[in-house]
């Protein structure tokens, strides 16, 4: 059933800036969590105050205070709360430190102030300069009048007047930037409750869609839906680098002809306004990621990575891989919402790192540091991005190794136990090739009996057909007799058979078929190619993959 059209109010740019949720929202835990917020969390943000201690609290309404230097359950800090609430901040962040908060919490509960506590292991410079970051980003994507914000808007209107629909455009990550305010614009629920909520609602399609446009390189079209209209959609993008997309609601079923090239023209000029609103520090990433793609596929001699990526000669380098398994249905999340998000984590807690996003996984390099480090930010990572893709993410940590040139084989070892650890759940999230060894191995082998079937054992190929040709079982019970070291008794009771048909079944299997299991190395031969064969059938098919794509920051 169609929607009867409507039109969106005139955007009020003055009204669209940042505000605590937005920043709670950016600054997800562990980086940040909310510990009391009685008022909500709707207060306008105007900048930071990193307070010490020895200086008199400055008259600064709507700032965020960074209470540092001060136990939770001081004195000193329940005072600057009481001050803070009297000056009108908008919120006001503490470090726990395993101290109790209750006291504190109760009191900016009772004035209407914000508490947000931030992880004890960012340091508050870092942390300020996060916040800072943010609030110039919110510039961008609250939309303000005076900057790029505006000309978003302006950019959807003037698609929305070509194709006659409601027009969006919108961050990698899914997050309303701008939108159109043409009147009699054709709009449908779902548009709405995307402006209503700032931000793209979660549906089972949406992942299909985002993968269909940002792997195409001109205008997409869906058809329509019981719950939205058709629409026309295209990738913003600065070289191959995806930046977010353009949504438009076609007003006759189809965008031909103008539309297409508006479109097209859009997705330019807003690539610009995007680009214009990066700040250095994420120019310094980008720079960084491809430094790390290069080395890592072993394009970039090792002296310029070093030079790029400022390593310190003898430095022991760790590399870390995250990836993300499929649910049941066998559908992934996009790798750029993935990368996005843990670029997010790690620029917080390792800014030396280097983080790079390929088609595949997300990878990151850790300069320096203790032999536990890559296990801790790889687990908090983990925590902190569950709350986006629930359980699905995995990691993988390779040995550290002294230099850049092992780079490349070190994305390999990654690749290995990512490959293990998002294709059978029951392996653990967080894993090295210790962990992982036989499965590994065991698909190395899989590996290549696929490329060369001459490495095969005929008499196996010969006994698998036989037993899909005429329902028997013969493989089953030379693998359940192999997996219990020759014992008749417990294969059996495995296979739930009697121990005499069993050994009928393994005297037979040498008539057929000419395996020799009395043959040591033909045994491992066979076994080797059976466990193989089981791999494969465990092997949890993926039905989405991803166009090589970057970090979209």
């Amino acid at each position: 059933m169609k929607l009867s059209k409507t039109t969106v109010a005139p955007v009020e740019y003055a009204a669209e800036a940042t505000t605590v949720g937005h920043l709670a929202e950016a600054l997800a835990p562990p980086m940040l969590r909310v510990l009391a917020a009685t008022r909500g969390l709707d207060m306008l943000v105007n900048g930071t105050v990193l307070h010490d201690p020895l200086e008199p609290l400055p008259e600064q309404p709507g700032a965020v205070l960074l209470l540092s230097g001060l136990r939770t359950d001081s004195s000193e800090a329940l005072s600057l709360i009481g001050q803070a609430a009297d000056y009108e901040y908008s919120a006001v962040v503490v470090k726990r430190r395993d101290y109790d908060a209750t006291e504190l919490v109760t009191t900016a509960s009772t004035r209407g102030l914000v508490i947000l506590a931030a992880a004890d292991e960012i340091p508050w410079q870092q942390l300020d300069a996060l916040i800072l970051s943010v609030l110039g980003a919110q510039g961008l994507e609250a939309l303000s009048a005076t900057g790029s914000g505006g000309e978003l808007f302006a950019i959807a209107n003037a698609v929305a007047s070509v194709i006659g629909g409601s027009v969006s455009i919108e961050g990698i990550d899914r997050r309303l930037l701008a939108y159109s305010s043409v009147p009699d614009q054709r709009i449908d629920s779902l548009r709405q409750r995307g402006i209503l909520d700032r931000r793209v609602p979660d549906m089972d399609r949406n992942l299909s869609q985002y993968r269909s446009v940002l792997a195409a390189e001109g205008v997409v079209r869906f058809p329509e839906a019981p719950d939205e209209f058709a629409r026309s959609a295209i990738a913003i993008r600065a070289g191959a680098r995806p930046l977010g997309t353009i949504w438009a609601i076609e007003e006759l079923g189809e965008t031909a002809g103008d539309g297409d090239r508006v479109l097209r023209d859009a997705a330019r000029l807003a690539a610009l306004h995007l680009l214009r609103g990066r700040s250095p520090s994420l120019m310094e990433l980008e720079v960084k990621e491809a430094t790390l793609k290069a080395a890592l596929d072993g394009s970039l001699a090792p002296e310029e990575v070093t030079y790029r990526l400022g390593l310190v000669g003898g430095a022991a380098l760790s590399l870390i891989g995250f990836a993300a398994a499929p649910d049941a249905k066998g559908v992934l999340p996009l790798i750029t919402h993935i990368g996005n998000a843990l670029t997010r984590y790690v620029a917080a807690f390792r800014p030396d790192a280097a983080i790079a996003t390929t088609s595949r996984a997300v990878y990151v390099l850790l300069p320096g540091g203790g032999p536990t480090e890559p296990d801790l930010l790889a687990s908090g990572a983990l925590s902190a991005i569950r709350q986006v893709f629930d359980d699905a993410m995995r990691a993988a940590i390779t040995t550290s190794s002294v230099g850049v040139a092992a780079l490349a084989d070190m994305r390999k070892e990654v690749d290995d136990i990512l490959r293990a650890i998002t294709q059978q759940t029951d392996l653990p999230a967080i894993a090295k090739l210790v962990d992982v060894h036989s499965q590994v191995l065991l698909s190395h082998i899989s590996d290549e009996l696929e490329r060369h079937p001459r490495l095969r054992h005929p008499g196996v190929t010969a006994m698998v057909a036989h037993d899909s040709g005429h329902k028997t079982e013969y493989a089953s019970s030379v693998a359940a007799w192999l997996d219990s070291v020759g014992d008749i008794a417990a294969a059996s009771e495995s296979l739930h058979i009697h121990p005499n048909t069993l050994r009928y079944r393994l005297r037979r299997i040498g008539k057929l078929f000419g395996i020799n299991l009395d043959d040591p190395n033909e045994r491992l031969s066979v076994w080797l190619q059976l466990r193989a064969e089981q791999w494969n059938r465990k092997l949890a098919p993926v039905t989405h993959s991803d166009p090589p794509a970057a970090v979209a920051r």
